[in-house]
């Protein structure tokens, strides 16, 4: 039986941690696979306000916000190279906590793990939103990471 682990992360020091803790499941099951999925959500936060007379400027938008998020992913992927484990990496843009339960269910995966708390604007309280969420929309059992 194939166990397919779908990692959240933001490159966040919470989301760091929870790739410490996947990083520790692939090692202790090496047929576990992992996914580190990185959702960028400011792009649909802002859309509505940019000018719409400007293709160009939302394109540059675009891509410094890809650009952030490629950052985020290579940064995770890092962790997983230096502990030898092997790793895929994906990037998507949308709500992240909708993108993460849609991702795992397409997918097919057997657990996403995600960190306690984000870069999220308030950084959370208890539990982050992003994680919140997640364990709500997730059609998987989620390890949330402090």
């Amino acid at each position: 039986m194939e166990f397919d682990v779908l990692l959240a992360s933001d490159g966040s020091e919470n989301a760091l941690r929870a790739a410490e803790y996947a990083i520790g499941l692939a090692a202790l099951t090496p047929k576990i696979k992992v996914t580190v999925l990185v959702v960028n959500d400011i792009l649909e936060k802002i859309k509505d306000y940019l000018p719409l007379r400007s293709p160009v400027a939302l394109e540059e938008i675009e891509d410094v916000f890809r650009e952030k998020a490629q950052a985020a992913l290579n940064k995770t992927l890092e962790l997983f190279k230096k502990h030898q484990v092997p790793v895929e990496g994906v990037i998507r843009m949308g709500n992240p906590a909708q993108e993460t339960a849609d991702f795992a269910r397409e997918g097919g995966y057997s657990q996403v793990v995600i960190g306690s708390r984000g870069m999220g604007s308030l950084k959370g309280i208890v539990l982050g939103s992003v994680s919140s969420k997640v364990i709500h929309l997730s059609p998987v059992p989620v390890t949330v990471v402090k």
